[in-house]
């Protein structure tokens, strides 16, 4: 029979308490690199909802995008591509329900919303830009 000394055991109970040690850590660090994969994204979402909100508020109550009073949301959604924005405004201005400039359907003043990438047509004529 091996007989284990007090000192090897005591080792050996350290040993394993550092084994569950590195354990608990390593699976804790794991799941805070998890979180924030998750907090990133939905953080990213989040942004990006309330940017699509500002900018159909804008349009909403401007006829006209004035850089100098714009949000920085519409100022960073302005699309400059003008083969897009030529085909968003012929879609807007063929369709039924664009009245005055305005869109019965969302109410925004469409000469606004068509230049910017991240507004989409409520009845889906045209969806947001993708450069």
């Amino acid at each position: 029979m091996l007989k284990i000394s007090r000192k090897q055991s005591g080792v050996a109970r350290i040993l394993e308490s550092v084994k569950q040690l590195y354990y608990v850590v390593t699976t804790k660090q794991l799941f805070l690199e998890w979180l924030l994969e998750v907090n990133k994204y939905f953080g990213k979402k989040l942004v990006r909802s309330l940017a699509v909100e500002e900018i159909n508020e804008y349009a909403a109550v401007n006829d006209t995008i004035d850089m100098r009073t714009a949000p920085k949301a519409v100022k960073r959604n302005i699309i400059h591509d003008e083969d897009v924005l030529k085909m968003r405004w012929d879609l807007c201005s063929g369709c039924e329900f664009l009245k005055d400039n305005k869109c019965d359907k969302c109410g925004c003043f469409m000469k606004v919303k068509h230049k910017l990438a991240m507004a989409s047509c409520p009845v889906g004529k045209w969806d947001r830009y993708v450069a």
